[in-house]
């Protein structure tokens, strides 16, 4: 359960309508009905009538109303009772979406040297990948830092949008290892297919192991999936465990590596070059911290820092498209 989902419905009860109550909450209407079947996929049952206008509630959601108003409420109250007097945020803080795998991985270490000289103030707000860009377009947050597929642009509503690229990353499946033996192999066979553990191919991850395993003959690859989940640490715990093999980025599980106790566990074809992207819709009114950020970030490409782009990045804001 996510407070959110009900703050969506409460907001889609008093606006009776999708668009209206997505407005009124700053994301498209697509992030606002994907909150909507969440919470109606959580309860198990249709909570609101759309054949209607305004919107109707189901006798569900007649009964999750009264409740999604209570729990608001109070949870709102004990929030704002230990929070008490503290200041909520770094006072002029740069809001930054960030992908939970990149949060955990490469964001503290790239903001520290965009700092000049010290890390500017900053709120991060970790999210999956379609959120956040729903999030950057609609103003909900000043720079989005997030995984691409080069092979796979995202069909995703990201206007006058620009962005450059941070680094590399490599999305390849892993196994554990055991007494120095690998606990899996890839492509198995017919008789003894590979365990795997996989993201849903709603998650962005599970959509680029979907192309590359769509790249592969399925006589060729015989794999057994055990366990789905969005979030990329739990799919490395299981692997860790030795449950399956899973497509994770390296960046992630680059400890293991050096350690030993994980290893790549197919060829080179069954692996996808990722990039991590900085994005911004420019704006004469984003906060100055933010663009001195971009700026900071851009000049350390050009320079081709480590872990940043090597191309030049002149700023001319493209549609849509990279400022390289």
């Amino acid at each position: 359960m996510d407070i959110g989902w009900l703050e969506s419905f409460l907001a889609l009860i008093e606006h009776g309508s999708f668009t209206r109550a997505a407005e009124a909450q700053h994301v498209s209407q697509p992030a606002f009905s994907r909150r909507i079947r969440a919470l109606e996929s959580w309860f198990g049952e249709p909570l609101v009538d759309r054949s209607t206008y305004p919107v109707g509630l189901t006798p569900a959601g007649v009964k999750v109303r009264a409740g999604a108003i209570e729990t608001v409420t109070a949870l709102g109250a004990v929030r704002d009772e230990l929070r008490g007097g503290r200041q909520r945020a770094p006072r002029g803080a740069v809001r930054v979406a960030v992908t939970h795998t990149l949060a955990a991985t490469f964001f503290a270490q790239w903001w520290t040297r965009c700092g000049d000289p010290d890390p500017a103030p900053c709120v991060l707000l970790p999210s999956n990948t379609l959120d956040a860009y729903d999030a950057l377009v609609h103003g909900g947050c000043d720079l989005l830092l997030a995984y691409a597929d080069p092979a796979l642009p995202l069909n995703v509503p990201v206007a006058e949008a620009e962005w450059m690229v941070l680094a590399d990353d490599v999305l390849a499946p892993y196994t554990a290892v055991t007494d120095g033996r690998p606990a899996f192999r890839l492509p198995g066979t017919a008789a003894a297919p590979v365990p795997v553990v996989t993201h849903s191919q709603a998650a962005f991850l599970g959509r680029v192991t979907e192309r590359v395993l769509s790249g592969r003959d399925k006589e060729d690859l015989h794999v057994l999936p055990l366990a789905q989940s969005d979030f990329t640490s739990a799919l490395a715990a299981m692997v860790r465990a030795g449950m399956g093999v899973g497509w994770l980025p390296e960046r992630l599980v680059a400890a293991e590596l050096a350690a030993g106790t994980l290893q790549r566990a197919g060829d080179p074809s069954l692996t996808a070059r990722l990039e991590i992207r900085l994005y911004r819709v420019p704006n004469d009114k984003a906060p100055a911290r933010a663009a001195a950020v971009w700026r900071r970030a851009a000049e350390l490409a050009a320079d081709g820092a480590p872990g940043h782009s090597a191309a030049p990045l002149p700023p001319a804001p493209v549609s849509g498209s990279s400022t390289r």
